[in-house]
């Protein structure tokens, strides 16, 4: 398995363990007690080898890196000042809603004190982490919508049409680059259908978000079923894996980022007439 952060950061972890502190703490004691350094160079020793074991066992960096990603992931506020430019205005305001509404949630918790069911503090965690998919799906969606703007795709089968009528009693040589025109605007006229139904279902898996959050919020203040809501949240959270694959797909599209990508082939210009002598 190759560790996602620097061996620094498992020596790090490692360090700053409970079980840690109380060995530093223990060999520390005793060599105050003693007033010997024996145990203190001791523990140096062990203290080193303890390290280097932890930070390159793979269980412990497994846990360390679902433990920095846990974290990273609760942090909503850094992606959301990276991508807030990135989003259209209308989908800004529904986020700011969406997170009215957490920070609504993280009061009823709040209020419960020591009371609160681990299952809700569960609960809110990954409702933190569908603020953060609802950001993403959101920048996704404004891009698409930005690149379906830009294009009709009327106007490309027009174009199609016209190019196929032209097809009839051309040069062969002229006939091959309209079929390649054809080529050209038929891929363009699918990756329109395709930006399109993408940023349909990203909308929907939008609207998901914002119905289980409400639903979320509303059982919290009722203090009802948080397990129930968590096998829902679960069970969107699953659904946004592939929702994640839908938006990543939209590093296929040369149009995104470009307008119109694809240039129509010029047709070879015609060879000169001769001159007809008078």
């Amino acid at each position: 398995m190759s560790p996602k952060y620097p061996f620094t950061t498992y020596l790090r972890e490692a360090f700053h363990d409970w079980y840690n502190y109380a060995g530093l703490i223990l060999f520390g004691g005793l060599t105050l007690i003693l007033r010997n350094p024996g145990p203190l160079m001791m523990g140096t020793g062990l203290e080193l080898a303890y390290l280097y074991l932890m930070a390159t066992n793979p269980r412990f960096i497994r846990l360390v890196d679902a433990r920095l990603e846990d974290a990273k992931q609760m942090r909503v506020e850094l992606l959301r000042d990276r991508l807030w430019e990135h989003i259209d205005p209308q989908y800004r305001t529904k986020y700011k809603d969406l997170e009215q509404m957490t920070g609504r949630l993280r009061d009823e918790y709040a209020g419960l004190g020591n009371r609160i069911d681990p299952m809700q503090e569960d609960n809110y965690r990954k409702i933190v982490m569908l603020l953060a998919s609802y950001l993403k799906i959101a920048r996704a969606v404004t891009t698409y919508k930005s690149y379906l703007a830009s294009v009709n795709p009327d106007d490309i089968k027009q174009d199609i049409d016209r190019l196929t009528k032209e097809l009839d009693g051309a040069d062969e040589r002229v006939q091959d680059v309209r079929k390649k025109n054809i080529d050209v605007l038929q891929k363009r006229l699918e990756k329109i259908t395709k930006a399109k139904a993408n940023m349909d279902y990203l909308t929907a898996q939008m609207e998901a978000i914002e119905d289980t959050m409400r639903l979320v919020v509303d059982q919290a203040i009722t203090l009802s079923d948080p397990k129930g809501t968590g096998v829902q949240i679960d069970n969107l959270l699953s659904t946004l894996q592939e929702t994640d694959l839908v938006s990543d797909e939209m590093s296929a599209y040369d149009e995104l980022e470009q307008g119109l990508g694809d240039d129509v082939i010029d047709l070879p210009a015609e060879p000169p007439r001769p001159k007809v002598k008078q």
